[in-house]
């Protein structure tokens, strides 16, 4: 009987001590549960927190972009293209060959101009020439021809002269011819004098008209040194205009060698080598990376919290462990819906009121070529004061 009561006392020190056992862990795992909600409670109020604060504290914008100015390559002249050195994403130089389009047709253009330039110059040369003996040979003959009209009028006055007093005198005899004066004899002597007074002094005149008809000749021979002139300057205008045409053409050649304006990156290559090419058409797409910023579009509400100058902090997708930092340096003066092709006249009266955004620009710096052109950016702006 007592080893029973000792069995049974065991017995219920073993249940008591088990049921504490079980009561502590209960109340352990009652206390781990309790303190992990605190904690997640805290921890989701901490994050509920930061972000609250952070969306009162800040500007941040999630659509923003690296932007740069592309440049289109195009050509001023058509033709195959005969050379394309380059690819897309190559670095490239100032005055480095993009691509190179067929110039043999050009190059004889240019050819057949410069044998137009050749052969006016040989042509005007020629004139000059003939110019020269027409003057050297017509001046003699005008001063000989003008020596001949002087005297011819020398003669005709001496000549009129005479027979004006061959005349008289025939006159004076004549009135005496019925007296015992003068014979008749002398009367007809002094009449063929006057005869031949009369026909020297014919003659005087035709010289004088021949005289007068070769001065006129050698001076119309003289007019053929002004034909020359106005075909020297003919000339002259005919060569400045053959001169533009092959200035023109080359500018064309040139133009078919298209050369790099600046040290870059080749961004897009629209053409293949070989291919057919019109004036205009956009070839190429080159940029500066050195000459990129951040394009994003803020709320209108957000608008009065933005000033020039301001930081910015950059993070860029592709870089989630690397922070940027750049300056507000232009803000927009017009919402981005005044740019819609198709605008919103609400001509019905029906209304819904959403939020428009102004276009800013960020500056950023270029490290290792790692900013291009359309990486996707978050900004982050601290509201001053907050």
């Amino acid at each position: 009987m007592p080893d029973d009561s000792r069995l049974n006392s065991q017995v219920s020190e073993d249940t008591l001590t088990s049921n504490n056992t079980s009561n502590k862990k209960r109340s352990v795992r009652h206390f781990l549960r309790n303190t992990s909600i605190i904690s997640l409670v805290l921890v989701i109020l901490y994050f509920t927190g930061y972000w609250a604060f952070n969306q009162w504290s800040k500007i941040t914008e999630t659509d923003a972009r690296i932007t740069t100015d592309q440049i289109s390559v195009s050509s001023r002249s058509d033709g195959w293209v005969t050379k394309l050195p380059v690819i897309e994403g190559q670095k490239i130089k100032a005055g480095e060959l993009l691509l190179s389009i067929d110039s043999r047709d050009a190059t004889l253009k240019l050819d057949e101009l410069n044998a137009r330039l050749s052969a006016i110059d040989s042509q005007r040369a020629l004139l000059i020439t003939k110019t020269k003996m027409v003057d050297a040979q017509t001046q003699s003959r005008m001063e000989a021809a003008t020596s001949r009209v002087k005297a011819a009028y020398a003669a005709v006055k001496a000549s009129k002269e005479q027979s004006v007093l061959t005349r008289n005198n025939y006159k004076r005899f004549e009135s005496l011819s019925g007296t015992n004066v003068i014979s008749q004899q002398r009367l007809d002597q002094i009449r063929a004098e006057l005869s031949r007074s009369d026909e020297r002094h014919q003659i005087a005149m035709a010289n004088l008209l021949a005289a007068k008809a070769d001065a006129n000749e050698a001076k119309a021979d003289r007019q053929q040194i002004l034909i020359n002139k106005n075909l020297i300057n003919n000339l002259k205008y005919e060569k400045q205009q053959i001169i533009s045409l092959r200035n023109r053409q080359i500018l064309n050649i040139q133009d078919k060698t298209i050369r790099s304006s600046l040290n870059g990156v080749v961004s897009r290559i629209f053409i293949d080598k070989g291919e057919f090419v019109h004036p205009g058409q956009r070839l190429i797409l080159i940029h500066n990376p050195n000459n990129i910023w951040v394009e994003a579009n803020i709320k209108e509400t957000e608008l009065r919290h933005i000033k020039l100058g301001m930081t910015a902090k950059l993070k860029i997708d592709a870089y989630p462990n690397k922070s940027f930092v750049g300056k507000v340096e232009r803000i927009g003066q017009a919402a981005t819906g005044e740019f819609a092709l198709l605008p919103n006249p609400n001509p019905s009266g029906n209304f819904t009121k959403v939020t428009q955004r102004l276009p800013i620009r960020i500056s950023v710096e270029q490290e290792d070529d790692m900013l291009r052109p359309g990486m996707l950016v978050v900004i982050e702006i601290d509201i001053p004061g907050r």
